[in-house]
């Protein structure tokens, strides 16, 4: 019985905790709650990386949120502020000021949520859209509709990193949905992609966003 004990507590601390509590979610959480600082694109404001921390505190090409859900990204699950049918009308900017709107403790100037496609941006598309196993779709299409319309012109639509689905994504053709796209190495996580479309308003005035297409989800 002793030898049997001891063997037992011994397996206990060789195991990873993961092992010893299967209630755990496996999903990430180690950034909830904390200061995030993360990349954007000099050109569109696009938001590209992230990382937990203050960054380098250049400022420059950066910007900050404070990731409620702890999934590394500024968007957080039921925070996406645009109305359906909300029309394209360019790119929302923040005014610049230091007011702050979410009250997260960061400067609407250097928020993350008031990039484009973020949680405090209205007027581009939405942050991410979910096709279903078996399901036919044109997920840039079907990200415009779900604003109420199309634009005048889609311009480019570019993912960022690898080119998964790529072909279908820049002609707008429709495809359905296979266990492949749901298990592959996306450039987000597996089956989850995020592409950066730019598109012409009505009024000719260009815009871009970014767009996280998430198989099987």
């Amino acid at each position: 019985m002793q030898l049997r004990t001891s063997l037992s507590l011994t397996l206990m601390a060789l195991l990873p905790v993961g092992v010893l509590a299967p209630g755990c979610s496996s999903e990430s959480t180690g950034t909830r709650g904390q200061l995030i600082t993360c990349t954007t694109d000099p050109g569109t404001g696009v938001i590209l990386r992230c990382a937990p921390g203050a960054g380098d505190g250049s400022g420059t090409s950066t910007c900050q949120d404070i990731d409620d859900d702890g999934d590394g990204d500024p968007h957080d699950e039921g925070e996406d502020e645009a109305a359906d049918g909300a029309s394209f009308s360019g790119i929302h900017k923040s005014d610049g000021g230091s007011s702050d709107r979410d009250g997260d403790g960061i400067s609407d100037d250097r928020d993350c949520d008031e990039h484009e496609g973020e949680d405090g941006d209205a007027s581009g598309l939405p942050y991410d859209v979910r096709p279903k196993l078996g399901a036919t779709t044109s997920p840039v299409l079907d990200a415009f509709a779900a604003r109420g319309g199309q634009p005048a012109q889609i311009v480019s639509v570019t993912l960022d990193g690898g080119t998964w689905r790529l072909a279908e994504l820049q002609a707008g053709t429709a495809f359905v949905v296979t266990q492949a796209d749901c298990t592959h190495a996306g450039n987000r996580a597996t089956g989850r992609d995020r592409v950066v479309v730019t598109w012409k308003n009505a009024d000719q005035t260009q815009a871009s966003d970014h767009l996280d297409i998430r198989y099987c989800d």
